[in-house]
């Protein structure tokens, strides 16, 4: 028996694995969803994030809990990548193995948001994804601004 740790991307919580969960679980796995930290269910709220290691507390808290001996398969996808980056950092004696499904994927030499300074975005574009920004931002969309044009505010 596998333990299954799934991280969900940005914008997304725990929910998002509700049809992968049972598919491992009754092939006999183990699994554990995490929702990050003003994800899901979480009830933190964005403006709270100052750092990596905020958004990805609930990950490393989880980690943290298991035993010494225990052993998991960090499942990330998306912007899930980086929070699993950070955790296998500082777990790496926890974690079998990192999978990155079309996933950020961070490398051994960089910091973890590198990627994100090196983005084909204007960095005006790449500080619009900051948790200052994201609460009055452009990209808050809602049901009633889905097909509209909301590039000019």
């Amino acid at each position: 028996m596998k333990h299954y740790v799934l991280v969900h991307g940005g914008c997304h919580g725990a929910w998002c694995w509700y049809k992968v969960k049972p598919v491992l679980e009754a092939s006999g796995h183990r699994v554990t969803v995490v929702d990050l930290t003003a994800s899901g269910v979480n009830m933190s709220k964005v403006e709270e994030i100052q750092t990596l290691a905020d958004y990805a507390k609930p990950l490393l808290e989880v980690l943290e809990s298991f035993g010494s001996e225990d052993k998991v398969i960090l499942v990330a996808h998306s912007l899930g990548g980086i929070s699993v980056g950070l955790a296998a950092d500082m777990f790496p004696s926890k974690i079998s193995v990192a999978v990155f499904i079309t996933s950020f994927m961070p490398d051994t030499t960089n910091p973890h948001l590198f990627m994100f300074s090196k983005s084909v975005l204007s960095q005006e574009d790449v500080s619009t994804f900051s948790s200052r920004r994201i609460s009055s931002s452009k990209l808050q969309l809602s049901t009633t601004m889905i097909g509209k044009d909301v590039s000019s505010g």
